[in-house]
């Protein structure tokens, strides 16, 4: 059986993500930057999308999960800034949600989403992540498991999927506690 969260993330590092996970948590972070900074321009979160071949809907899935994510998080996220080598943890858990997704588990998705929103927000933001997880899968950005899988090398350098040697790669199965602050709103 595979595990539903890979190895606590401060142990990850974007670097070693394949080009589908790079892809991801760079429109994650551009996506947030400009809540940190609004009077500042920011590079726009949509391009790295557009460039990977992933339709209109999947931006606007992309954009409502966040936005629902934003209105209802339970704590605060751990999300870094762009040019951070390092992964957050809930980087690391929206990659394993979106890979659950694309493998149907919808139901175990649904509960790594929990730790992000309550069960009505949950309800809400499981179609916006389900549409962007297909839209992945259709265009060939599927995410690889993290227990144990064969990553292209390319993917990682050159975030093309599909191309170039294979490595395999092992990921460990620990799971992250996560701590939780009820009073928190979203990015730190």
């Amino acid at each position: 059986m595979q595990p539903h969260r890979r190895a606590a993330a401060s142990r990850e590092r974007f670097q070693t993500l394949s080009g589908t996970e790079a892809l991801i948590v760079s429109a994650l972070r551009l996506w947030v930057e400009p809540l940190r900074e609004p009077e500042r321009r920011h590079p726009h979160w949509q391009d790295g999308l557009v460039e990977a071949g992933l339709s209109n809907d999947a931006a606007v899935a992309f954009d409502t999960l966040l936005r629902i994510t934003l209105a209802a998080a339970n704590r605060p996220l751990d999300l870094h800034r762009p040019p951070c080598p390092a992964l957050g943890i809930d980087e690391v858990l929206l990659l394993d949600m979106l890979r659950l997704a694309q493998q149907g588990a919808h139901g175990e998705a649904g509960i790594l989403m929990s730790d992000w929103l309550p069960l009505p927000g949950v309800r809400m933001a499981m179609a916006p992540l389900c549409i962007l997880a297909s839209a992945l899968a259709r265009a060939g950005l599927v995410l690889p498991d993290p227990a144990v899988d064969t990553v292209p090398e390319s993917n990682r350098e050159a975030g093309r999927p599909g191309q170039g040697r294979q490595v395999r790669t092992m990921r460990h199965a620990a799971t992250p506690t996560p701590m939780v602050d009820p009073g928190g709103t979203l990015v730190h």
